[in-house]
């Protein structure tokens, strides 16, 4: 089991027989994160012949392995795409491969080279990290309390995944494991008592 991803977003490019291939290496906590991913690639690349990727999502004890061929020959890209990240050892990543064809056939074998390469290309240009397990928090304040929220989510290096401006702000934010309950008491204390938060859930 790998508790390693890759740390940001990085590309790569592979060319063959005028077939082009763009790759994108990019780490992700969920499935909802690869479908949005790979929702916004459809629309930067109209043009492209077939998008395919694959991912390793770690839920719980067990890593989730998911790899698309997108119309290509069976075998002939998710697979190879997924093998990448498999050697990379990393998990909570998904690469996608952006292919614009050239007029020229690469049979399977070419195929299998130039999924696999493009990914590989992609995935070398990142840096692997440790992966850091979070624990989601939920709540809400007024808009005069903004400033204390901004600083406590400073100080622990909360990630927004959420926020809305409705009468009172509403935000759900990641904090690393383990430090959620100091989170929520800190909270409290800076607000004295007006602020108070719910965590969601802990994903181990």
């Amino acid at each position: 089991m790998s508790l390693r991803t890759i740390k940001k977003k990085t590309e790569g490019f592979f060319k063959d027989k005028g077939s082009k291939f763009n790759s994108f290496a990019i780490p992700v906590n969920d499935l909802v994160e690869v479908k949005e991913i790979l929702s916004s690639l459809k629309n930067s690349h109209p043009q492209a012949t077939h998008i395919c990727y694959a991912y390793r999502l770690l839920h719980g004890d067990i890593v989730d392995e998911f790899a698309t061929d997108a119309g290509e020959p069976k075998g002939s890209s998710g697979l190879p795409i997924l093998n990448m990240i498999r050697r990379a050892e990393v998990a909570n990543t998904a690469v996608f491969v952006v292919r614009y064809y050239g007029g020229s056939k690469l049979g399977i074998p070419g195929l299998i080279n130039a999924y696999g390469t493009a990914a590989n290309e992609a995935i070398n240009k990142n840096s692997v990290v440790d992966l850091v397990f979070m624990a989601q928090i939920q709540f809400h304040y007024s808009y005069d309390l903004g400033h204390i929220v901004k600083s406590l989510i400073d100080d622990y290096e909360a990630k927004i995944i959420q926020q809305e401006y409705l009468e009172n702000i509403h935000i759900r934010l990641d904090v690393v494991l383990g430090k959620e309950e100091d989170f929520v008491r800190e909270l409290e204390d800076r607000s004295s008592g007006k602020l108070s938060a719910i965590i969601l859930k802990n994903d181990k």
